[in-house]
């Protein structure tokens, strides 16, 4: 009978680290797969600011990821918002010619 519960007890408490390390493994998992998505997605948004010079020899002359969303949205370049507008900053050259768009660190 002790070498019973001996044995549940160790099988139990090997399943409990066993759940642990993978809840950790999958929280980092997760939050490298939103890190690669946000990246896919801020070259997308990139092209989308490509065509939208091409249509009218500037970049957009907004400031912030919401309002630029606003703006591709409207403009009907975007049709859903695949970008989070707080994960990333734009910011256009005051000419219009340029701009900077990155990801901020989350």
């Amino acid at each position: 009978m002790g070498i019973i519960i001996s044995w549940l007890v160790s099988l139990l408490v090997g399943t409990t680290i066993m759940i642990n390390g993978v809840a950790v493994n999958t929280d980092e998992l997760m939050d490298k797969a939103v890190r690669v998505v946000n990246k896919t997605n801020i070259h997308q948004f990139a092209t989308v600011l490509e065509l939208y010079y091409l249509d009218h020899n500037e970049y957009p002359r907004v400031r912030g990821g919401a309002a630029l969303v606003s703006t591709l949205s409207e403009g009907g370049y975007i049709q859903n918002k695949p970008l989070d507008p707080t994960v990333f900053e734009y910011e256009p050259a005051a000419d219009g010619e340029s701009y900077r768009l990155t990801l901020k660190d989350i």
